[in-house]
């Protein structure tokens, strides 16, 4: 189900349950809504509102989310659970049938044929096999914290933006604001690669012998930034374009070429953040609070709100996949070892 279907669709009950949504800070209302723009269709065909379903149709609306993680999943239900909770003076028998549910309930929700993150190791694997460091530095640059509107800190980049020394780069966004992020080995010797490249493999070097142009690579051009253009009838002076970036990101997961689905800007980066929260848990031994998540808003480049009057990150909807149990679900026993 599509966001745009989802606005349109009506709440069942909808001051009830905007009633309910009004507790939460501002931040949250649409991820609780969502969660009620779903059980809509099951609470018209049943004629109750969600606060008198029991398990099993409970279970039908969880299904129709079509959850690809367990810790989507679970922040359904905790959503669902709250609500019922909240409800239940006036539910019939002031009972919550999800307080019988554990764990592995939970599994029969996540669409395992779905996948959104990928681990480091992944990450690296599919960096491996990426023939033009033009390619990889994008994807190690995405998964590392950059950005911006239109992936403009990543079209933005310079070689002077690079200190190798520090381990940190520049980033400039599509304002001209600027921040430093500190990064990995790997990443500055993809930068530099990148910066060194001057021809690129078409199709990852996979040109098949029957296509009509058979030359495996295209000149590269040198315009300043760390991201370039291949040579063509149009002339670039000057950045790449957001289609550049998605056009070769799709190229590498085409499945013709390394075959993976959902490999896009938004999945990278936030595979980066399940990274840096499996980092923070090693570190200090928990992964919890408030002021770890804003260390990752700070490297992602997370908007900031005003939350009366204190300018704060919105770090509120990245805890529905940023969270322990997408940690264990990438890195299972690596965590604390």
């Amino acid at each position: 189900m599509s966001n745009a279907y989802l606005n349109e669709t009506e709440l069942y009950n909808k001051k009830l349950k905007e009633e309910f949504v009004s507790r939460y800070p501002e931040s949250a209302h649409n991820v609780y809504r969502r969660i009620f723009y779903y059980s809509a269709a099951a609470e018209r065909m049943y004629g109750i509102d969600l606060y008198e379903f029991n398990l099993n149709q409970i279970s039908e609306v969880l299904f129709s989310i079509n959850a690809s993680s367990l810790a989507s999943v679970k922040s359904a239900v905790s959503i669902v659970r709250a609500y019922i909770d909240w409800a239940i003076h006036r539910r019939s028998n002031n009972i919550n049938p999800l307080d019988i549910i554990d764990g592995d309930w939970e599994k029969q929700f996540v669409d395992s044929t779905k996948k959104l993150f990928f681990s480091k190791n992944e990450i690296d694997e599919i960096i491996s096999k990426s023939k033009n460091a033009q390619d990889a530095v994008i994807i190690a640059l995405l998964f590392e914290g950059a950005g911006g509107k239109e992936v403009s800190e990543l079209r933005n980049l310079r070689p002077e933006d690079v200190d190798y020394e520090d381990k940190s780069i520049t980033l400039t966004n599509e304002n001209g604001e600027q921040r430093l992020i500190k990064v990995e080995d790997q990443t500055l010797h993809l930068i530099k690669e990148a910066i060194r490249q001057g021809d690129y493999y078409k199709r990852n070097g996979h040109v098949s012998p029957n296509a009509r142009n058979t030359k495996e690579t295209s000149e590269l051009i040198e315009t300043g930034y760390v991201i370039k253009p291949a040579k063509t009838k149009v002339v670039h002076v000057e950045q790449v374009n957001t289609h550049l970036i998605y056009a070769r990101l799709s190229g590498i997961s085409d499945e013709d070429m390394l075959d993976i689905p959902n490999f896009t800007v938004k999945n990278i980066q936030r595979s980066g953040m399940v990274y840096m929260a499996k980092q923070i848990l090693d570190r200090d031994g928990k992964f919890e609070d408030r002021e770890q998540y804003f260390e990752i808003c700070k490297k992602f480049g997370v908007n900031t709100i005003d939350n009366n009057g204190y300018e704060t990150y919105n770090w509120f909807p990245i805890k529905q996949f940023v969270n322990i149990d997408m940690i264990n679900q990438l890195y299972g026993d690596d965590s604390l070892s």
